[in-house]
């Protein structure tokens, strides 16, 4: 193989496969990453068997080849080679890599292709268009609700419903639950799968890097085991959660008794302050509302805190307690001018909803004091 490249492409190629590729391996060979000529460009390849990134990278292709090199040694090499010289990658019979700018010359011992992941084939038959940016919001506030704890694998992922009334994405920890939904998918069968979260997350960052224009589109295709996402020269293959989500939709309320509304930048601010002093372990934020006051409390072994917010609420008085990042990662999602909280009771899940945004619900647990 022997390719010319310039080194602002490169970085591109090694940033877009670096990220959400878990490093924690007992195989040596996870911590390479793939390259090979096809098409007349340079593929990228990066896999920790769980998931994969594939990105295509223009390059002028002088020999045909592949090979597989130390992912982080290699992007090291790359990042501190001139801007203004263009990089020519040679592979040798003996697996070298030999990487020449200018007068600076390095190689770097790598391995055949042979012994690198196969990654799975996509199929690409019933594939769903969607917009990327509304797929990355969709995904961006509700994704904080979902569990990090091995031991509640089913939950490491997020729901991603698609019926004839709806799409909707969910996740949750078990103690709080987000839900976004948008009209049903044009021309998509009817599924219900998990998706990790880690893949997702991934998929963000690389919208983000992208900056997709108003009429690019993300590829979703959906096979029996696994999920894959194309757009433009970048494909993400994953392996999808297997089991039974919970049935989110039985802890939404719907027959709320106790309402009131607060502008979200004040409440966060208030929240976070409450946080503060209210311990680390065990740590609850109380919120009493009466004659259109919310006051916020908290308190410790060492601090005490309460602050007073005008709401709109005239019913008598009313309190719960929560834990207060359940409640400041919910705040800080939203992007509207106020949000509402709906109750039961005080004892019951309350349904915290964007004011006049019906795209996103989320439900959080109340704590005893």
């Amino acid at each position: 193989m022997k390719i010319n490249i310039t080194k602002a492409t490169l970085l591109e190629g090694i940033q877009i496969i670096s990220s959400g590729v878990s490093s924690r391996t007992t195989l040596p060979i996870l911590h390479n990453f793939l390259m090979e000529t096809q098409q007349g460009k340079l593929k990228m390849v990066r896999t920790d068997m769980e998931m994969a990134t594939v990105h295509f990278v223009q390059a002028e292709i002088v020999e045909e080849g592949s090979i597989t090199v130390p992912l982080k040694e290699f992007s090291d090499i790359i990042k501190n080679l001139p801007d203004d010289k263009e990089i020519t990658l040679t592979g040798d019979e003996n697996n070298k890599l030999h990487i020449k700018s200018g007068k600076s010359k390095f190689w770097v011992i790598g391995t055949p292709k042979s012994e690198y992941p196969a990654i799975p084939e996509i199929e690409r038959s019933g594939s769903v268009q969607l917009d990327p940016i509304l797929l990355q919001q969709m995904v961006e506030k509700t994704a904080f609700s979902a569990s990090t704890q091995e031991t509640r694998y089913i939950l490491n992922g997020l729901l991603w419903s698609s019926s004839a009334e709806s799409f909707e994405v969910v996740a949750t920890d078990g103690g709080r639950l987000a839900v976004a939904t948008q009209p049903a998918l044009a021309g998509s069968n009817e599924f219900k799968i998990i998706i990790p979260t880690k893949i997702l997350n991934e998929l963000c960052r690389f919208v983000s890097i992208a900056k997709p224009d108003k009429d690019t589109k993300i590829e979703v295709n959906v096979a029996t085991n696994q999920v894959s996402f194309i757009m433009n020269e970048t494909t993400f293959i994953s392996r999808l959660i297997e089991g039974n989500f919970p049935n989110y939709k039985q802890v939404i309320p719907t027959k709320t008794t106790i309402k009131f509304e607060s502008f979200v930048k004040e409440l966060l601010a208030s929240t976070r302050r409450a946080a503060l002093c209210a311990g680390e372990f065990g740590s609850i934020v109380k919120y009493k509302v009466e004659n259109n006051k919310l006051t916020v409390s908290s308190n410790s072994q060492n601090m005490d805190f309460t602050d007073e917010l005008p709401v709109e609420y005239n019913g008598e008085i009313f309190e719960a307690n929560f834990k207060p990042q359940y409640i400041i990662d919910v705040l800080k999602n939203i992007s509207a001018e106020k949000v509402s909280f709906s109750f039961v009771n005080a004892s019951l899940p309350v349904l915290i909803e964007p004011v006049e945004d019906k795209t996103f619900k989320y439900v959080i647990m109340p704590m005893r004091a």
